[in-house]
């Protein structure tokens, strides 16, 4: 799937340069061919924001938060607090989200980029933080409701060494708030909600 989406993004790299490098340069009256038309067109299909982004604006803003956590059933939760700025980036394409908090008595920082990727006709999660080296992305859609994404992904795990899944359940709530579910899967194949996140935007 990386390679294929490689592929098609150095065509349409090629389309817009090859003008340019061409000598002699094409007239302007001259007409692209059939297979750069059909580029251009695939590139206007999956670069154009569309209905599916409008998703991403409620994440706009600064965010007062509010977090549990759990590290196995049926413990009582850690809760802390921490902020989040989010901004649309390259005309609501996307979102990026900077987070600040505490973890374990530390200060912690994370960002976030979602997006909804015309190609995979998915939203997209990119996660990285200030307490691991590691790569976290999710995938997934949302509900007929429009109101809950259900991603899925999966986590390293320096403990095992291995890969672990996991699901992520964003709720955009009737009064603005967000919630945000982290579950992680038992050896059993059960559902353990491990965080728990309430953004709350700041007035």
């Amino acid at each position: 799937m990386r390679l294929s989406r490689f592929l098609f993004f150095m065509a349409l790299l090629a389309v817009f340069l090859m003008p340019i490098l061409s000598f002699p340069r094409m007239s302007s009256a001259q007409e692209m061919s059939a297979q750069d038309k059909q580029m251009m067109e695939m590139m206007m299909k999956y670069g154009t924001p569309g209905k599916n982004h409008e998703v991403l604006k409620k994440f706009a803003g600064n965010w007062d938060v509010e977090i549990k956590s759990w590290q196995k059933p049926g413990d009582q939760p850690m809760m802390s607090k921490g902020s989040m700025k989010a901004e649309l980036l390259f005309e609501g394409r996307y979102v990026k989200c900077d987070f600040e908090g505490m973890m374990m008595g530390q200060k912690f920082m994370g960002l976030e980029i979602i997006g909804y990727d015309l190609y995979q006709n998915k939203y997209v999660t990119f996660w990285i933080d200030s307490m691991s080296t590691a790569f976290l992305q999710t995938s997934g859609t949302l509900d007929a409701s429009g109101m809950v994404l259900t991603e899925a992904g999966s986590s390293s795990n320096p403990m095992t060494g291995g890969m672990e899944k996991l699901k992520n359940v964003t709720t955009f709530m009737p009064d603005g708030k967000i919630k945000f579910e982290m579950i992680m899967f038992m050896p059993d194949g059960k559902e353990f909600k491990s965080m728990e996140i309430l953004y709350i935007k700041k007035m």
